[in-house]
């Protein structure tokens, strides 16, 4: 039986991508080069595994520089809080879904965005640990700490991991953990359209 459910945030509770890239576009058109706005749309359009902080590399080739543009474009996204809805009735699924299972959160956005976001929705509470990407970026990583954090030595064997980007796949298949896709793509095992949806595939565990 699983115990442990870990959430991506972006995209999966939600409804945030649309918002942090078209801010990512105009900074990079205002502060950094015009010109690059068509290979930083590539890299983040087909590149999902690609973090923010390794797009900013991959576009500008000194380092300190490209940290400096990434640390301005995190502190921008803090402000989309107004801006950035959960999705329709998730709120909802995470308070059922806390009252049976232990909830984690592992997201590459900044901790401020993840605290602030979740206690705008009045689920903070839900979660007992989150993970953001200011020091550790989101990777296996992630699984790791909350692993260690579990105090269970058959967390992996326990855990969900629920997300929507690509590089999760590869997370939770390099820690071999069962994992649930919030798409339509008819790739995964199991894939649900909403978290709201979540417990026709729970059941199957």
């Amino acid at each position: 039986m699983k115990k442990y459910l870990i959430f991506d945030l972006d995209g999966t509770l939600l409804k945030s991508d649309e918002e942090i890239n078209t801010l990512i576009y105009n900074y990079i058109k205002k502060n950094i080069d015009p010109e690059l706005i068509d290979t930083a749309r590539y890299l983040i359009e087909n590149n999902q595994w690609m973090s923010i902080k390794e797009t900013m590399t991959t576009l500008i080739d000194d380092k300190n520089d490209a940290n400096k543009h990434y640390l301005a474009i995190t502190w921008m996204i803090d402000d989309l809080q107004d801006q950035v809805k959960f999705f329709d009735w998730v709120q909802d699924k995470i308070k059922e879904l806390s009252l049976k299972y232990t909830l984690f959160l592992s997201t590459w956005n900044s901790d401020k965005f993840a605290n602030e976001m979740l206690s705008h929705g009045w689920v903070d509470h839900c979660f007992h640990k989150i993970l953001w990407s200011s020091f550790i970026l989101k990777s296996p990583e992630h699984i790791d700490e909350l692993a260690t954090y579990s105090w269970d030595d058959d967390f992996y064997d326990k855990a969900v991991f629920i997300w929507d980007w690509q590089r999760d796949r590869f997370i939770a298949k390099s820690k071999n953990i069962d994992f649930i896709h919030i798409w339509s793509e008819n790739i995964d095992t199991y894939e649900i359209q909403t978290v709201t949806q979540i417990d026709t595939i729970l059941e199957q565990f």
